[in-house]
């Protein structure tokens, strides 16, 4: 097992207030995604709503920003499916790919047909494509690209959420939030599914979960494994994590940091390649007056140019 490399013990966090997708006592906007770059343009999606709707009721919004700080909410990205569908009562948490040319939003839903409860309505994970980060986006199949497992038993039993997607070896690896009924929601674990396309079929991992708990975790690919910065539930609350393989991971650093939803700005992320530098910056999700928000991160977790 490889040495923990040495940037990713000594992170050196810090939060700055972003305008156009900061406070704002009208809105809730949470869970950002990874932040791309196209062009001159740097693009985030997030989940929506009017203050005081339900959280799992929310749509896709996305907004543009030419220096990361200053940005413009550009309006909705990815609404709800028709009724009764399996997207048709919300779709938050996207996460954005770039394969091929095309762009792939990965997002969490669940369905109308019945009342939502955080402990029993089952979540899914679904991909819409574009050939522009302006979209429009079109749902792949209409149908999940994962689900949870049908065996009681199973970490992931009641829902898959939160995904983040990475390319190791021209594969994509998709890491995802998994929680039983009886759990609490800051009980849940991480798994992995892996596929050969970015709108799958995707095959769980056999040694799921690869993370013991983490309401949410942002990952990303460094040098040739992969790191995780694990937000504020469970025995890895505050910490980075590595995985030389992208499975086995061991606590790198202790971070002292409150926010949630985070995603990371890595320009290596999609390249299929076997390094990769890792990341400096991203977004995540604070809280103010009641309302969610989005505030930019610096954290300092690039290996130097050297070490590749």
């Amino acid at each position: 097992m490889d040495a923990i490399p040495l940037e990713l013990r000594t992170p050196n966090y810090r939060a700055t207030e972003l305008t156009g997708i900061g406070y704002d006592p009208t809105l809730d906007r949470q869970d950002p995604s990874n932040v791309i770059k196209v062009a001159d343009s740097y693009y985030v999606w997030y989940t929506q709503r009017p203050a005081g709707v339900e959280p799992y009721a929310s749509t896709i919004y996305y907004a543009t920003s030419a220096d990361g700080i200053s940005w413009v909410d550009r309006g909705q990205a990815l609404d709800r499916g028709p009724t009764s569908a399996w997207d048709s009562f919300g779709v938050i948490t996207p996460y954005v790919a770039v394969a091929g040319g095309r762009y792939y939003l990965y997002y969490t839903a669940t369905s109308d047909v019945e009342p939502f409860g955080t402990n029993s309505t089952l979540r899914h994970i679904g991909v819409a494509a574009a050939d522009s980060p302006e979209g429009p986006w079109q749902r792949i199949a209409h149908a999940p690209i994962l689900s949870p497992s049908p065996e009681a038993t199973s970490f992931d039993s009641l829902l898959v959420d939160d995904t983040h997607v990475i390319v190791r070896g021209g594969r994509y690896w998709l890491y995802f939030k998994g929680r039983s009924p009886e759990l609490k929601p800051d009980e849940t674990k991480w798994g992995l599914a892996i596929a050969d396309d970015p709108a799958g079929p995707f095959r769980k991992n056999e040694r799921n979960p690869v993370l013991g708990s983490g309401h949410t975790v942002c990952v990303w690919p460094h040098r040739e494994g992969v790191a995780a910065l694990v937000d504020n539930a469970g025995p890895e609350r505050f910490t980075v994590q590595y995985a030389d393989d992208g499975i086995h991971f061991r606590r790198a650093a202790s971070l002292a940091f409150v926010h949630t939803g985070c995603g990371p700005y890595d320009p290596d992320a999609f390249a299929d390649a076997s390094y990769g530098r890792g990341i400096s910056w991203g977004v995540a999700q604070e809280r103010h007056d009641g309302r969610l928000y989005i505030v930019r991160f610096d954290c300092e977790l690039r290996a130097p140019p050297e070490a590749s």
